[in-house]
């Protein structure tokens, strides 16, 4: 259960920040909120865990620096080291994580704004009969939650006092649903933790990454490496989703803009965003040469059949299929790595795949596959358009039939 957990208070009162780059420049010298000292944040990214027994993930760090450089950016509040702490890897600890957040505690005053962002796995306790949930930090331990991992129900604690005694302005952001094999797996640990994370804590903005029953998605093709509800959420601040075009992007105009883009991207695998709170409350302020960098880096976005991580899918689904069956996965990832599709006959990514697509136990990984498989098809079948522009010789693995393939593994079709 591939859980990453990304609680994330949101921003104040604007856009975005640059999305995909560590260390990106503000855009704009104004900010669009009118008191920034009013506002502050704590960012957590995790990736690298420090106990192998806990999975690692691919691009919580990423995410978590591409929110920080926006709440840096004037979109943002021009945040600076006195109100935004970031912690990602070995310095997410549990103690840093407690620390940062009894900052925001005592900081906090009437009429603020108090933003969270975790990024990192969650899980539940199993031994116990509640099966209370947790955040996993970085140096978590990998079964006994309770000796060292941060409870959910703290954070309830947390965001009750900010929000009911501190009088503070919460927005929460949680990306919590990602796979990996956890203490609780056995009993839908992720699915757990993110029921969890959806109740309402207090009077909060929460924005989960997706239903408790589904997985959250990551890939190369968002930002060159990032989830695919982390690098929406960005480009929907920065102004993508201000449908009614006021200036000004509200929870739900968010909502909206993330049920369009990261489920439409992540298919034929399932991924729907939550919001939960007041669907009116404004949550950032668009800035017009902002919005523009932001059209302007979506041009020439990389094809719909791009390839999506299932990593820790993978580790739940194989480990319930007998030994023929996990070769035969294995098989198949390798002819596509090898570009290995068609032939020959029986011996072939295609020849694989209609195996183990006939395989039920198989189910959950079906999606991905035909994903993955398009994208190495429409891979190979660019280049070979690419060698025949430049006059040279087409591969003669069958552009044609290559093409026929990806129409055959469409999600439209």
């Amino acid at each position: 259960m591939k859980n990453l957990l990304t609680i994330f208070a949101l921003l104040a009162g604007t856009a975005l920040a640059a999305q995909t780059e560590k260390g990106a420049s503000p855009l704009n010298p104004q900010s669009a909120i009118a008191n920034p000292q009013s506002v502050r944040a704590v960012v957590v990214g995790i990736s690298d865990y420090q106990d192998p027994a806990i999975p690692d993930l691919r691009f919580a760090d990423r995410d978590a620096e591409a929110f920080a450089n926006f709440l840096r950016s004037p979109a943002g509040g021009s945040l600076d080291g006195d109100q935004l702490k970031l912690l990602t890897d070995s310095a997410a600890t549990t103690a840093q994580f407690d620390a940062a957040l009894g900052w925001l505690m005592d900081e906090s005053k009437e009429g603020d704004q108090a933003i969270i962002y975790f990024s990192g796995h969650g899980d539940v306790e199993t031994k116990t009969r509640s099966q209370q949930g947790f955040l996993l930090c970085w140096d978590s331990p990998p079964q006994a939650y309770v000796s060292g991992a941060y409870p959910i129900f703290f954070l309830k604690e947390v965001v009750s006092t900010l929000s009911m005694e501190n009088k503070a302005r919460v927005i929460i952001i949680t990306d919590a649903c990602r796979s990996g094999k956890l203490a609780g797996n056995s009993i839908g640990g992720s699915q757990l933790t993110s029921q969890n994370l959806a109740q309402q804590f207090a009077n909060e903005i929460k924005i989960l990454s997706c239903q408790p029953n589904e997985y959250s998605i990551e890939g190369e093709q968002w930002g060159g490496g990032r989830g695919a509800f982390s690098f929406h959420l960005v480009d929907g601040l920065y102004g993508m989703a201000d449908g009614n075009a006021d200036a000004s992007v509200n929870l739900m105009e968010i909502g909206r803009y993330l049920d369009d883009h990261v489920t439409t991207e992540v298919a034929p695998q399932s991924q729907v965003p939550m919001t939960v709170g007041n669907r009116t409350e404004k949550l950032a302020t668009v800035f017009p040469d902002m919005l523009a960098q932001v059209k302007k880096n979506k041009a020439g976005q990389l094809p719909i059949f791009s390839s999506t991580d299932s990593r820790g899918i993978e580790e739940d689904v194989l480990a319930t299929v007998d030994t023929t069956i996990r070769e035969f996965y294995k098989l198949f990832k390798q002819a596509l790595k090898d570009k290995v599709f068609l032939e020959p006959a029986g011996a072939c990514a295609d020849a694989f795949y209609e195996r183990l697509i006939a395989e039920p136990k198989m189910e959950r990984l079906h999606n991905a596959m035909r994903r993955n498989y398009a994208a190495a098809l429409q891979d190979d079948a660019q280049q070979a358009l690419n060698n025949l522009m430049k006059m040279e010789k087409p591969r003669c693995d069958s552009t044609a039939l290559s093409a026929s393939k990806i129409c055959a593994l469409s999600p439209t079709t």
